[in-house]
C-alpha cells in the first residue's frame, strides 16, 4: 500500500530562511570589527610609555622641583601642559610621565625655592635655578628658550632625560 505524502514543513517565508546565515554573518562582521579594534588598541598602547625626567645640580633641598612638560606649539614662558612637582633629595629630582604618547616635546626644569608654584625672576632673569630638554643653557647670549630649541623626541616604551639645572 502507498503510504500517505506527508511533506516537511519548512518557514514560508524569505526571512525565515536566511535568518540563520544573516545571524551568523551578522556576528562574524561584528567580531572582527571588534577584533580590528582590539588590535588597532593594542597597537596605540604600543605607541605610548612612560618618561622619566632625572634633573640634577640642586644646591639645597628647600621647596619642590616641578617640570613642565611642553608640546609642539606651546609657549616654553608658560605653564606646561603636563606639570609634575616632588622634592629634592641629594641634589637630585624624578619626575615620571606615564603613559605619555610618543612624539616630540620640551621640558623646563626649575627649583621652586620658595614654593609659589612659578619661576620667580629678578633684574637679570629668573631667579630660580633652571634646567632645559635640548641641550639648552641659559645665558647672557642665548636668548630666550622657545620649543624649537628645547625640542626632544620621546619614543616609546620607557626613555629617560637627563637635565642640569643651574
Amino acid at each position: 500500500m502507498n503510504q500517505p505524502y506527508a511533506p516537511t514543513l519548512h518557514p514560508s517565508s524569505p526571512i525565515g530562511t536566511t535568518r540563520p546565515q544573516q545571524s551568523v554573518m551578522r556576528k562574524t562582521v561584528l567580531g572582527l570589527a571588534f577584533s580590528g579594534v582590539g588590535i588597532l588598541a593594542a597597537a596605540g598602547e604600543l605607541n605610548v610609555g612612560d618618561l622619566t625626567i632625572h634633573a640634577t645640580g640642586f644646591t639645597h633641598a628647600g621647596g619642590h622641583a616641578i617640570a613642565k612638560l611642553f608640546a609642539p606649539g606651546d609657549n616654553v614662558l608658560g605653564p606646561g601642559r603636563w606639570q609634575a612637582s616632588t622634592p629634592v633629595e641629594g641634589g637630585s629630582a624624578v619626575f615620571r610621565f606615564k603613559e605619555l604618547p610618543a612624539g616630540r616635546y620640551a621640558v623646563v626644569v626649575f627649583h621652586d625655592e620658595n614654593d609659589n608654584g612659578i619661576i620667580d625672576h629678578g633684574l637679570l632673569g629668573p631667579s630660580e635655578p633652571l634646567g632645559f630638554s635640548g641641550g639648552f643653557r641659559l645665558n647672557l647670549l642665548s636668548g630666550r628658550p622657545d620649543f624649537e630649541r628645547l625640542k626632544f623626541d620621546f619614543k616609546p616604551p620607557t626613555q629617560r632625560l637627563e637635565l642640569q639645572v643651574q
